[in-house]
């Protein structure tokens, strides 16, 4: 209650208690028509007091102190920031050139008609609007250009239609950069001009109709075998999980509703994957990719590995094995290219403009998700950006002296285990370079060094393993997981962050860098079977694993209206079959 009605209100319940104390009356007893009429008076005046006084408007001053910040970008890595980022603390405006968030992992689904594409969509306006009620501003525009001395930004709107002034310039505090990236062609000739990406809705609804269009091409009367053949030849460059999972959707597609919509002609699909890895899903277990090939060459698709397209033509590619040199010419109805992403012209502007930029993958920013050298204005999440790791080598006189706890200037096996114990923590590279059989793997690499088998480590023999253990440092993939907890992460560091100094040592006040958790990586491979690694449990295959793959996505979602949707769309696909209009 406002404070004006709170006391007016007490000063009269205060007065009517010592007027009754003087005439003796109390709330058990009749009380006299005068008490009553002055009881409905403070009532009724306390509460229009209540009911009528307003907030106090801010002052200047106070509008002063909330930051601004810019938020470039509407997918994975953004919303988690917006979702996680505690309301009313700062300005907030927002600039990407779709309105929506798109369910990215299960666009495959949408190529042939598994899923409709408007139940991986949630406008970005509602997703906001449920954590931050005011404060926040969207912008349906591009952003072109980003002046970091003046913090300001250059924004364009590139939809279908315009006003007579399409550009703008928003100033910010805190710059967020969430722009993803696009897909890497390697500057292979002809790609741009003939190959599908798997990027966004349009090209889903692209690929959708090209395949379509193929089986009513091919079904058309006097077509030859040839071209019949090539047209229904589909080709798939890149065996990562967007590759394999469209491959497999593909697969089911032609299987379960093109077989019976297209007699006679099924028959002639093929389904070619080529990777430039000795085997596809090359980031999983051994065990998953032995299982998804073996799965694979029974239903239409042939894997190509250790292969590169060198070329692509209007009906017709280059393969090229890596280990013979040997070049192939196949032809094809349709090629469908997902072999991984490269930075946006906007995060290539931005890292041009910042000394010591020098990733080709995207901005380099230290473990807090700071852009280096931007003086801690900007902070750059999910695929456009690149978070520099610290080497373990780097620290190795003060990890080999808090290993050695007799001071004899050696280590033992002993306190080699402790040491790399402590340092895991710290360091992910030694988790990865020592497999789960951890003791036997220390081991192991303790008597690789130990070449004078004395059973003790040098600070030369310790430093050659470090840098072994620094050879497996790696880059954060480039997935919907690591963008998402990027995204959290930051949210709540700038909700921590939002009374100190942006040039503040964040280690001064306690706050803990990001630390990216692998929780498991999934895979569809068609027939209703999809396969899985997760650290603790190691690899799983089979009918089973592809509920959990489900049940993961839809837990994913960012509504329960995409949820409904999405879980609809898997039961109509089962009872119905999917629809083979080209719309």
């Amino acid at each position: 209650m406002p404070r004006k009605g709170t006391d007016f209100l007490k000063r009269l319940i205060f007065f009517a208690s010592k007027y009754s104390e003087r005439t003796n009356l109390n709330f058990g007893k009749k009380m006299t028509p005068l008490l009553k009429y002055f009881g409905v008076f403070v009532v009724s005046t306390g509460s229009v007091l209540y009911l009528c006084e307003k907030p106090r408007p801010l002052l200047a001053s106070e509008e002063h102190k909330r930051k601004k910040i810019v938020v470039l970008g509407s997918g994975w890595a953004a919303v988690n920031f917006l979702r996680n980022l505690k309301p009313d603390l700062y300005d907030i405006e927002i600039v990407s050139p779709r309105n929506y968030f798109l369910m990215t992992p299960l666009l495959p689904s949408v190529t042939v008609g598994t899923l409709e594409a408007r139940s991986l969509v949630e406008p970005i306006r509602k997703i906001y609007s449920k954590w931050h009620k005011t404060g926040v501003q969207f912008h349906e525009a591009k952003c072109m250009d980003v002046d970091i001395e003046k913090q300001q930004i250059k924004c364009r709107d590139i939809s279908g239609i315009t006003s007579s002034n399409p550009e703008f310039t928003l100033n910010y505090d805190l710059l967020v950069v969430a722009v993803g990236a696009r897909n890497n062609t390697f500057n292979t000739p002809g790609v741009e001009q003939h190959c599908h990406f798997l990027k966004s809705i349009k090209d889903v609804r692209q690929i959708r109709n090209s395949i379509v269009d193929c089986f009513e091409t091919a079904a058309m009367k006097g077509q030859s075998e040839s071209d019949i053949k090539r047209l229904l030849h589909f080709v798939v460059v890149g065996g990562g999980p967007t590759g394999v999972e469209f491959a497999a959707e593909l697969r089911d597609f032609v299987k379960e509703d093109l077989n019976r919509q297209y007699p006679g002609l099924a028959e002639h699909a093929r389904i070619t994957l080529v990777h430039s890895r000795d085997h596809i899903l090359n980031n999983y277990d051994e065990q998953i990719s032995e299982y998804t090939e073996k799965h694979f060459k029974t239903d239409y698709i042939d894997c190509v590995t250790d292969s590169r397209v060198t070329e692509v033509n209007e009906q017709s590619l280059v393969i090229m094995n890596k280990k013979t040199k040997e070049k192939r010419v196949a032809t094809y109805g349709a090629c469908v290219w997902a072999t991984g992403i490269a930075p946006s012209p906007l995060t290539k502007e931005i890292a041009k403009k910042l000394p010591g930029q020098t990733n080709r993958n995207g901005l380099i920013t230290d473990e807090y998700l700071r852009v280096k050298n931007s003086n801690g204005t900007i902070y750059a999440v999910g695929d456009c950006s690149v978070v520099e790791q610290e080497k373990i080598v780097e620290n190795v006189e003060e990890w080999f002296q808090k290993a050695d706890r007799d001071a004899d200037g050696t280590l033992t096996m002993e306190e080699f285990t402790g040491i790399m114990e402590e340092a895991k923590r710290k360091y992910p590279q030694v988790s990865s370079y020592f497999s789960t059989a951890w003791q036997k793997s220390l081991k192991k690499a303790f008597n690789e060094v130990d070449k004078d088998g004395n059973k003790r480590l040098s600070m030369s023999e310790f430093r050659e393993i470090l840098k072994k253990v620094d050879s497996k440092l790696r880059s954060y993939p480039a997935t919907a997981q690591v963008a998402s907890q990027q995204g959290h992460y930051l949210g709540d560091l700038f909700t921590n962050l939002h009374s100190q100094e942006q040039n503040q040592d964040f280690k001064t006040l306690g706050l803990g860098p990001f630390k990216y958790r692998h929780l498991g990586s999934f895979a569809y491979v068609g027939d209703d079977k999809a396969v899985l690694k997760v650290p603790m449990f190691g690899s799983l295959s089979g009918w089973w694993v592809m509920w959990l793959w489900r049940a993961s996505y839809l837990n994913e979602c960012v509504g329960w209206r995409t949820r409904f949707l999405v879980a609809f769309d898997w039961i109509k696909t089962k009872v119905s079959g999917r629809d083979t209009s080209r719309i």
